[in-house]
């Protein structure tokens, strides 16, 4: 296994990437389907302040996890409204087939939940996700410390990230590399904690 950065992957990587996340994370971004998430990752690799890992198999053929994090991870989500032609036609083949995740859409973009807002100083891990074939291998927290990594040496004071309450063995991991539960909230159909550890104090990221 060797973790690499996103950056390095190849469009056909990417769309492996992309079918990853439809199939493992139960989000909102996921339910909209392989198409958006293609884009979404495309749009973030061109955006550089995003900080981005994947684990590749030994024989470099199968993705095994990831772990992706922004600044501005809300930013990032609206960036798949600037091809308003494409965009439309993702929306309509969604109500088409999938009516109550385009409410679920509606509803999240007229509240934005409060928890997420993040300070100039802070990054936060949007998504982190294994394969079920290579779960239980130590793959996660390799991902997290290389993510962590990249975050001290970029300037950032604190990682930030919500996870559902009924995932502990996430909750276990990140407490194991130091996040602690600032609070618990409701997203949607979902209950989430927003945990966060500090890399170094704000006076050192100044």
């Amino acid at each position: 296994m060797s973790v690499l950065p996103l950056a390095s992957l190849s469009d056909e990587q990417l769309a492996a990437l992309a079918a990853l996340h439809c199939a493992v994370m139960p989000t909102l971004l996921a339910d909209l389907g392989f198409p958006v998430v293609r884009r979404y990752y495309q749009n973030a690799l061109r955006d550089t302040t995003t900080i981005g890992f994947v684990a590749r198999s030994s024989d470099k053929q199968n993705l095994l996890g990831w772990a992706f994090g922004s600044p501005h991870p809300n930013e990032l989500a609206a960036r798949l409204r600037e091809s308003p032609v494409w965009f439309a036609a993702q929306m309509a083949r969604v109500a088409f087939t999938r009516p109550r995740i385009l409410r679920e859409l509606m509803r999240s973009a007229l509240a934005p939940v409060a928890e997420n807002h993040l300070e100039a100083d802070e990054i936060e891990l949007t998504y982190i996700g294994i394969a079920p074939e290579a779960r239980g291998q130590g793959i996660g927290s390799a991902l997290l410390r290389q993510f962590l990594a990249a975050a001290h040496r970029e300037g950032y004071a604190r990682v930030t990230l919500s996870v559902e309450t009924d995932n502990p063995t996430a909750i276990r991991m990140y407490q194991k590399a130091g996040f602690d539960i600032a609070r618990t909230f409701h997203e949607g159909r979902f209950e989430r904690h927003r945990m966060s550890v500090f890399l170094r104090t704000r006076e050192e990221a100044r």
